[in-house]
């Protein structure tokens, strides 16, 4: 999608933003219409589909890996989570070729770091770590489908919903010869003549209320913003992708920590536009958490089998 402004579009829509209307109706901390869906690939172990505004579109899908590793060399627990962005030459004339590549790389490298503490962020995250040398590898891909702004906050609920849709085997770890392991997959006990191999697996879920969320934060004159639409980021002096987490203490008591900060594109900022759009981002995603929440609680999945395209 290629928008082209003339000066007096973009003084108008400048004039706009610094006086909190922007050219839909929204004020400068809103989003636009968010449509979230679970379960959307059958091949996968978890998936999620995100549309933004109608326009933005995200598909993200995770499949599980039983990863072995040398314990003697990473002394500290690593992250399980790998990060892949993938730009479709559909999306926007930009991505044709390997014109999304770079980018993808980009975001993904933000992702990495965002969730680089998420062992002690996500509670239960330390489940995937099976056993001395053993641990399940979860592999997030996401593809961008259709671009129309804000891609970084599309990928993250998608991400987190995708999260909230895995389903993890439950495992029964024994000592094994030469100083090894056994992993096997945890079923329950049931009797008669029924096979261990059609008992079906237990499964648990990740703990997703505290995974990072992304926002992309733009200075538009003097005005901070989410949710650019492709209109205004003709307009924009300079961005920030700020990873803000959720830490879940007492109920009511909520926190929120910076996870990272990436500049987008160029532009100067002072110290204290950094601090003011940390602090926007910090104030929207209390509102975006709680959407979120609210949704992949009410959510009904995709029948098992059925595809997005279906």
């Amino acid at each position: 999608m290629e928008i082209n402004l003339s000066d007096d579009e973009k003084l108008f829509l400048i004039a706009g933003v610094e006086a909190d209307i922007r050219n839909d109706g929204r004020s400068c901390q809103d989003f636009r219409t968010i449509v979230l869906e679970r379960g959307v690939l059958s091949g996968t172990n978890g998936s999620c589909r995100v549309q933004l505004g109608q326009t933005t579109d995200i598909l993200t899908g995770i499949k599980l890996e039983l990863e072995s590793y040398d314990s003697a060399t990473e002394k500290e627990a690593k992250q399980p989570m790998q990060f892949h962005v993938d730009f479709s030459a559909n999306a926007s004339s930009q991505f044709a070729g390997k014109g999304g590549d770079q980018y993808g790389e980009e975001i993904s490298a933000a992702f990495q770091v965002a969730y680089s503490r998420s062992l002690d962020i996500m509670s239960n995250l330390s489940k995937t770590h099976l056993a001395e040398g053993y641990r399940w590898k979860i592999n997030v891909d996401v593809s961008v489908l259709q671009w129309a702004g804000s891609i970084p906050d599309a990928i993250s609920l998608a991400v987190i919903g995708a999260l909230s849709d895995l389903e993890i085997p439950e495992v029964e770890v024994a000592p094994d010869d030469g100083g090894k392991v056994s992993i096997v997959l945890k079923r329950p006990r049931i009797g008669g003549n029924v096979r261990d191999e059609e008992v079906p697996v237990q499964m648990w879920r990740l703990d997703v209320q505290s995974c990072p969320l992304l926002l992309t934060i733009s200075k538009i004159g003097t005005a901070n913003l989410v949710d650019c639409s492709p209109e205004e980021e003709c307009c924009i002096r300079s961005q920030l992708l700020i990873g803000i987490a959720k830490s879940v203490s007492t109920p009511g008591n909520d926190t929120y920590q910076t996870t990272c900060i990436k500049q987008l594109g160029g532009g100067l900022l002072e110290m204290e536009s950094i601090e003011n759009m940390i602090e926007m981002a910090q104030k929207t995603s209390i509102g975006l958490y709680e959407a979120l929440a609210k949704r992949l609680k009410a959510e009904e999945k995709r029948k098992p089998g059925h595809s997005f395209l279906l």
